[in-house]
């Protein structure tokens, strides 16, 4: 016979903490999911491609740990999943072809747009897309890395008027 549903608690100090411990094996999940798809990746495929099909494919198999995890206002403590750095240099390293001099930027701009892409397939699933997200994300990691990034185009004119 199973334990009531409260014994969970016995094991936490605080409500808190089970929520974060929760959050904490979700996030691992994730971070296990593209890492292991990164480490699998056929020879000469792209890398982006294959990391952003990878967070894609799990936030859409796990939309409310992923809705837990990114869409919420809450704070994210220090315990999120000890190898979570590790992920975030692999993809900054390969967001250096969409931009060089300023790889953080742009791999948070991909995480932006994957995000997206899983956020409204999440809330708007009744919405024709006209591709799938793995289509989507092969047009964002191309559109992102065709040239490398320069200095942002100015919205001025010569004369200085906008």
């Amino acid at each position: 016979m199973p334990g009531a549903p409260s014994a969970v608690y016995w094991h936490f100090p605080s409500e808190t903490d089970l929520r974060s411990a929760v959050l904490d094996a979700e996030y691992t999940s994730l971070i296990e999911a593209v890492e292991a798809a990164l480490d699998d990746a056929a020879e000469g495929a792209d890398r982006l491609v294959v990391a952003g099909d990878a967070y894609i494919a799990w936030a859409l198999e796990h939309p409310g740990a992923y809705q837990l995890l990114f869409e919420r206002g809450d704070e994210l403590p220090a315990t999120r999943a000890e190898h979570g750095p590790r992920l975030q240099r692999r993809i900054v390293d390969l967001a250096r072809r969409a931009d060089p001099d300023a790889p953080f930027a742009a791999a948070l701009l991909l995480w932006s747009a994957w995000h997206g892409v899983v956020s409204l397939r999440l809330h708007k699933d009744e919405w024709n897309w006209g591709m799938t997200a793995q289509e989507a994300n092969r047009r964002l990691v191309a559109a992102l890395t065709a040239h490398p990034a320069g200095p942002a185009p100015s919205c001025r004119s010569e004369d200085g008027s906008q």
